[in-house]
């Protein structure tokens, strides 16, 4: 795999913010990598998925030092259009994803599209394929503003990869889903991963953290505390100093492990439910 992000002694300050929001970050992303980012509230992940797709510096007010670079370029130096061939980022709030020019949901495909100058053909293709891929071809001669939040959830995430970005940045984009709805959005992303897009996940679900990420950024306070596979992430003693919490069937792994012994399955139920009263 090739190196496609490096972040180097970066940091950032809000403008008019007393405290550094990100605090000499040091990182690298290989093409195809699927990394996720967790830690407390507060931790610096939002404004680290800001930094990785452009936002900042180019449309956040604040100080910088450092760098962060993609393909070897300085991402403060290149243009919004160049930096939207290669991240693709999807918010939190899916309604911050829409364009609100658009009275049908194949029109809010086709604005990046059109932006590009790209024929009606291909066009059209890009969108019913698209469309196939995030479950939405029912969706697409619908209003946007009058889907639900899991509805416009797929479109947002459409939007995002109907550029067909290197890189997809989902920041906590599936907090407002039902678990089906996220669990749609997840295996479609899934999807995108095993055909080559490198994905970069802020999420506080720990077992979807460990079945999906082979690489694990764990943030505090603005800082960068860990960095390695989930193995070796979860398995650190450090790790609820950080405000995160191990998958639940981790827990049960490790006292299996430590104590050398064989559950029966009702006692395996009976220390799962354990472990979900202890997180209580």
């Amino acid at each position: 795999m090739n190196k496609l992000v490096e972040a180097i002694n970066f940091s950032y300050r809000y403008n008019e913010a007393f405290e550094v929001a990100l605090k000499n970050i040091n990182f690298e992303i290989q093409t195809g990598d699927f990394v996720a980012i967790i830690g407390a509230n507060g931790a610096g992940k939002s404004t680290l998925c800001n930094a990785l797709a452009g936002l900042i510096p180019n449309y956040f007010i604040g100080h910088t030092d450092g760098e962060i670079r993609i393909k070897g370029e300085n991402i403060s130096e290149l243009g919004v259009g160049e930096l939207s061939q290669m991240v693709g980022l999807v918010f939190q709030n899916p309604f911050n994803q829409l364009s609100y020019t658009a009275d049908t949901v194949s029109e809010e495909l086709a604005f990046g599209l059109g932006n590009r100058g790209i024929v009606k053909e291909v066009m059209i293709e890009k969108i019913n394929r698209v469309a196939e891929i995030v479950q939405i071809t029912d969706l697409l001669n619908r209003n946007p503003l009058e889907l639900s939040g899991g509805q416009v959830q797929r479109v947002a995430l459409a939007v995002a990869i109907i550029l067909e970005p290197q890189i997809l940045i989902l920041d906590e984009c599936t907090t407002q889903l039902d678990p089906v709805g996220s669990q749609q959005i997840m295996k479609t992303v899934k999807r995108l991963n095993r055909e080559g897009m490198t994905i970069v996940m802020v999420d506080h679900d720990m077992e979807k953290v460990a079945s999906l990420a082979n690489r694990i950024l764990v943030m505090k306070d603005g800082n960068l505390v860990l960095n390695d596979t989930p193995e070796d992430v979860f398995g650190n003693p450090k790790l609820m100093k950080y405000g995160v919490s191990v998958p639940d069937y981790y827990e049960l792994t490790k006292d299996y492990l430590s104590n050398s012994i064989i559950l029966t399955e009702e006692q395996a139920v009976r220390r799962f439910q354990e472990v979900l009263m202890n997180e209580d």
